[in-house]
Formats: C-alpha cells, sequence, structure tokens
C-alpha cells in the first residue's frame, strides 16, 4: 500500500513538474523581442553608439600604423601591422558577440501615410512621414546602406550643421494594391499604421584598409498597425 501511495504521489509530482515547464516555455515564446518595435529615436542611439565605438577603434588603428618608425625595417613594420590588424579585428569581433549584432534584427517603426485611393484602380498611394537619424561619412568610418528600392540614406547641411539620415522613400511613390474594403479598414485605422523596417547592422572589419564601415542593411518591410498587429502590405528587401 504505501509503495502504490509513494509511485502515485511520484507520478503527480512528475505531471507537475512537466506542466510547468511548458508554461514556462509558453510564457517564454510569448515574451516580445525588445528589438521588434523600436522606436526611430532608439534605433539612432545604437547607430551613434556603434559608429562612435568604430570610429575610436578605427583612429586608434589607422594612427598606430599610418607610417614606418625611424629604425623599423619594411619587414617588421608590415609585420608589425598585421599584428595589429589581427588585435583591431578581434576587438571588433568579441564587440559583436558582446552585443549579439550577428543575431539580432532590429524591426523599426516609422510612421506611414495613406496619401489617396483610387478606387478605379484599386490602389493607394501610401509613404512614409519620419526618417531616422543616423550617423554620418568621415574619413575613418563610412555608413552605408545597401541600394535597395525603399530604403535610402541622405545626407544634408542645415544652418551649417551636417545631418544624416535613413528615409523610407518609394520612387515616385508606392501604389499598394488593395480591395476598397480592406483600403477603408486601413483608413480607419491609420492612426495606428506605421512601417516596420528590419535591419541587420553589420560592423565586421575583416576587408578594411583605410576606412572601416558600418554597414545598415535593411531586409523586410511591412506595413503593419502597432495596435492590432495586422499586416496590411510587406515584402522582403533584396
Amino acid at each position: 500500500m504505501r509503495r502504490l501511495f509513494f509511485s502515485i504521489l511520484q507520478a503527480m509530482c512528475t505531471l507537475l513538474i512537466v506542466a510547468a515547464s511548458g508554461q514556462l516555455l509558453v510564457a517564454q515564446q510569448q515574451l516580445p523581442n525588445p528589438d521588434d518595435f523600436m522606436k526611430p529615436d532608439d534605433f539612432s542611439r545604437i547607430l551613434k553608439d556603434e559608429w562612435g565605438f568604430l570610429k575610436d577603434a578605427t583612429d586608434d588603428f589607422l594612427a598606430s600604423t599610418s607610417k614606418k618608425t625611424e629604425f623599423e625595417t619594411t619587414n617588421e613594420f608590415g609585420e608589425r601591422v598585421a599584428k595589429l590588424k589581427a588585435a583591431y579585428i578581434n576587438k571588433i569581433e568579441n564587440h559583436i558577440k558582446e552585443k549579439k549584432f550577428d543575431k539580432r534584427v532590429f524591426g523599426v517603426v516609422v510612421k506611414a501615410s495613406l496619401d489617396s485611393y483610387n478606387a478605379d484602380t484599386q490602389q493607394y498611394l501610401i509613404a512614409a512621414s519620419e526618417t531616422i537619424e543616423a550617423p554620418y561619412d568621415i574619413p575613418s568610418v563610412r555608413c552605408v546602406v545597401p541600394p535597395n528600392p525603399y530604403v535610402i540614406l541622405t545626407d544634408s547641411v542645415n544652418r551649417g550643421f551636417r545631418t544624416s539620415a535613413l528615409r523610407v522613400r518609394f520612387s515616385p511613390g508606392y501604389r499598394w494594391s488593395v480591395s476598397r474594403d480592406e483600403a477603408k479598414m486601413a483608413k480607419a485605422d491609420e492612426p495606428n499604421i506605421y512601417f516596420q523596417v528590419r535591419f541587420v547592422l553589420d560592423v565586421r572589419q575583416e576587408d578594411m584598409v583605410k576606412q572601416a564601415k558600418m554597414k545598415m542593411i535593411p531586409t523586410h518591410i511591412s506595413m503593419v498597425s502597432l495596435t492590432s498587429h495586422k499586416v496590411y502590405w510587406e515584402t522582403d528587401i533584396k
């Protein structure tokens, strides 16, 4: 009788552990990704921090390898540059692992506007009304957005201050093919509709010679409601 009691008790404990583990797994799966719906200002801060890190690391490397010293042979200089380059690359790779840039995807949201609907062609002219402040090029760091149809990097000078920004831009304008009922639904939801642009940040420097590159690579764009998370339109960026 005692053996049966302990067997039942053990089985009940096992069931409780399995149930608790399942609840924990579901809770973990439901946790929101903090990078998934990022505000432009938050993404800008990450970009500027990485730009500053690359600038400091690259400036130090270039300053220490800019010329051969007086009592250094050409071969010795080449060996010293190679060692310092390896240390520079290793420093950046460790930084990438620490920040998990090799795994992170940033889903940045910018406000979308539904400009006008053509009921005859069933097309909606849509645009983005917000930009993402970004770092600008300097001699030791170049900021790059690979050519693509949806996201560009612009540079301008206003009242003596240089600014750079990531913009969602359709050229000349994007005409979203959508049924009239769906268009009406989107128009009613317009205050909540944003473009979500997914970015990968690539700061690897294996090929760096005289200038580091910070690549801001857009991989996907969607038009989504931030309240219902309904995706109205989406496409991969290639």
